[in-house]
């Protein structure tokens, strides 16, 4: 078998090779995209923190990725203990560390450092009542210090140092900065000794019970660490550090992040948590970003009302269509996804005031003759499913536009499906909003280009469920707030107008073209971080399979002894009627709807992959029930007659002689049934769960490119379905060593 799974492998590369070599004949070699690989130890606000998508976040991530856009290289952030930190970096596991790191001598010798980018100074933090005032107070106490930083080496005594000079000082080092707060809090320590920002951080959460004084003893100077001797590495960086200086990228940075607008947590936080649904396929307004997490303007507007609000934001990805469904039955609390305020949508959900205006584009190819909207009269266009550029393309009564009956709409569930369409001659047009219309158009500025069209503009506002003045009110007051202090100004200057506008920003503009094969796979699988995509994708199908799989089986048994006892009874029961109802129903209604009613009724878009597993193992218990019930029917009468005259009783004969002998017969329909589940969980992306084909429908958005995702995605279902195979044969073959006897 071994011989047999690696004979199978190899054809399976051998197709993608040749299938490459017929889509990408005349490819030339481009440079990829470099991606540095940068360490932190998010346990620093409002330095490095973990957001609210469960990413690393803070200003040190900020800057480093400011500085990458400007150098031209992507940034994958690694978060790490802090004392691991320079040991990974000397070891090249990391190119570059950003952790509030304090330029010391010592460090000096194991790793370089760029020019400083922030001063700090250290802060004492302790208790209201404490009669600490400086440094040398803390002598003989306990001192609570994050484990490897400033803080450690100020406090812990020494020959070289004049202030903490008592060896009975009790150094309690943390992991974490927050733990040593939580320590002072609860008696463990005397005080924490910590840099300036983050003892802010945390005294403004705890302003009843803590207080902090400045030492003025010590500042410090904070700057990115790379590996000993790698100068082109620290070049760029300094570079572009000396950029967003200069062109004031920085200063915005400082004010948002150390500034006090987007810290970890505002002192006023309620602790109150907003669902907030999206449809990530929507650039620049939401994206899927390198972390697999929704990003873009949108949820960074959210994001910064919630911080004025004092709430915390969860975001759910979902197919456009369902959002206003999701909101209706309470499973989402608010909708941000570039919506258009429209009168038939006020019907069913409240808007927010409006928080940016959108002006409908055309999206065609270079040569096309094509230059307002009333060309587009009997021609192809494509629209993503829902929007308002569906509405302006449907031909209607109330359409003084479009009004050739003959005119084929043909809607996308992604905005990128409808471009790639356009690429491949699907459609002749796509009708779009503004900035996504401009991105795909930068992403692909060799084939396509772009008109506006002046007659349709529109306002995009956050939506609520209808009659939640609660929530209405507290987005509308954040929103207010953003505009004013010019956070709101900041992120359109970020996103909109091109910093963070596009997924994979200019430098990949051209990816999809004029690439040889092998290139053209390292960026659509490692440049953009796709394989963890698919590797995160196929352990969800795996697992999602695995878990409907049993329950399925265990379903299947009871269900089919209950349809049987109208055999043994010779006439219908109350059993056998339930689970024939239970079978025809799920026979009869596609597993599609049964998983939205699972996930959006039941579960009120909540627990997606519970109401997953639960809907497919529901489903195929049906099936299963009508192979056993076969197989055990299948079983000679004679058996079941035997067993009695021998003394056994119904279920004794049906437990030791019957099932056995139908077990061996069902398993190639088991197989066969387990085989088709696997398959069929490929439609879990409509319920927000990222998927092995989820994840390849991802890398399609991100790279333009549809060959070589889907065709991943093929070839890896393809080995799960053989390796099924192969193993069901085995136990086949195991259970029929006793036929050859």
């Amino acid at each position: 078998m071994k011989k047999s799974v690696k004979r199978l492998l190899a054809m399976c590369l051998a197709c993608l090779l040749v299938a490459g070599g017929v889509f990408f004949p005349t490819a030339s070699k481009a440079q990829a995209t470099d991606v540095l690989t940068v360490g932190t130890n998010a346990e620093f606000p409002p330095f490095e923190y973990i957001g609210n998508d469960g990413q690393p976040d803070g200003f040190d991530m900020a800057v480093i990725k400011a500085i990458g856009k400007e150098e031209g290289f992507e940034v994958k952030i690694s978060n790490m203990e802090f004392k691991s930190l320079v040991a990974s970096l000397s070891t090249g596991s990391l190119d570059a560390v950003i952790a509030g790191m304090t330029v010391t001598e010592d460090r000096q010798k194991s790793v370089d450092f760029s020019d400083s980018y922030y001063t700090a100074t250290q802060c004492i933090i302790v208790k209201k009542d404490s009669d600490v005032t400086k440094l040398a107070d803390l002598n003989g106490k306990k001192i609570g210090v994050q484990e490897g930083t400033t803080g450690d080496l100020l406090c812990t005594p020494g020959e070289d140092n004049e202030v903490i000079t008592d060896s009975k000082t009790d150094v309690q080092r943390f992991k974490k900065g927050t733990d040593a707060v939580v320590a002072l809090n609860n008696g463990g320590v005397d005080a924490v000794v910590i840099d300036q920002n983050p003892a802010e951080n945390f005294v403004s959460k705890n302003p009843d019970t803590l207080k902090l004084m400045q030492d003025d003893t010590s500042t410090e100077q904070y700057a990115i660490a790379v590996q000993k001797g790698d100068t082109e590495t620290l070049n760029k960086i300094n570079d572009g550090l000396k950029k967003i200086k200069e062109n004031g990228t920085f200063d915005k940075l400082v004010a948002q992040y150390i500034g006090g607008s987007d810290t970890q947590e505002t002192a006023n936080n309620t602790g109150k948590t907003l669902n907030i649904g999206t449809n990530a396929e929507f650039p620049p307004f939401e994206y899927i970003g390198n972390d697999g997490e929704p990003e873009g303007f949108d949820m960074a507007v959210i994001k910064a009302i919630g911080k004025a609000e004092g709430f915390n934001v969860k975001i759910t990805n979902m197919e456009f269509k369902s959002l206003v469904a999701s909101l209706a039955t309470g499973s989402l609390d608010a909708v941000i996804a570039g919506m258009t305020d429209t009168p038939d949508r006020r019907q069913s959900v409240d808007f927010s005031d409006s928080y940016y205006t959108a002006t409908q584009c055309i999206v065609v190819k270079k040569d096309s003759t094509i230059t307002k909207l009333a060309d587009l009269n009997g021609k192809k266009i494509g629209v993503q499913e829902g929007t308002t550029g569906d509405l302006l393309c449907t031909p209607g009564e109330d359409n003084e536009v479009i009004t050739d009956s003959k005119t084929d709409v043909q809607r996308f569930k992604k905005g990128t499906d409808a471009v790639v369409a356009l690429k491949n001659g699907g459609v002749d047009a796509v009708v779009i909003d503004q900035n996504p219309a401009q991105n795909f158009v930068a992403n692909n500025k060799d084939a396509l280009k772009m008109m506006e069209d002046n007659t349709s503009t529109e306002q995009y506002a956050i939506a609520v469920k209808k009659g939640d003045t609660e929530t209405l009110q507290m987005i509308n007051d954040g929103l207010k707030k953003i505009k004013e202090d010019g956070t709101f100004d900041q992120l359109v200057d970020q996103y909109i107008n091109g910093s963070a506008a596009t997924v994979d920003t200019e430098n990949q503009d051209d990816a999809a073209a004029n690439k040889g094969f092998v290139e053209n796979l390292k960026y659509v699988f490692v440049d953009t971080n796709g394989y963890m995509l698919m590797v995160k994708g196929l352990g969800v199908t795996i697992g999602i399979s695995l878990c409907a799989g049993i329950i399925g089986i265990v379903l299947g048994f009871i269900i089919a002894l209950m349809k049987l006892t109208e055999v043994r009874r010779k006439k219908k029961t109350i059993w056998s009627r339930i689970a024939g109802v239970y079978i025809d129903i799920l026979r009869g209604t596609p597993s599609m709807v049964q998983l939205l009613i699972m996930f959006m009724v039941i579960f009120r878009s909540r627990y997606a992959v519970v109401a997953a597993i639960l809907a497919f193992g529901i489903n195929s218990g049906a099936y299963v029930a009508e192979n056993i019930r076969a197989g055990i029917l299948a079983v000679d009468n004679g058996q079941m007659e035997g067993g009695r005259s021998l003394g056994f009783t119904y279920g004794e004969t049906m437990r030791y002689i019957i099932l056995p002998q139908a077990i061996k017969n069902v398993i190639p329909a088991l197989g066969n049934e387990m085989i088709t589940l696997v398959k069929e969980t490929s439609i879990v992306g409509y319920v927000a769960i990222v998927d092995l084909t989820k994840a390849g429908d991802f890398i399609v958005s991100r790279t333009y490119q549809a060959f070589l995702p889907l065709i991943a995605v093929a070839i890896i279902y393809y080995i799960l379905v053989k390796l099924m195979t192969f193993g069901l044969a085995a136990i086949e073959r195991r259970l029929r060593q006793s036929d050859n006897r």
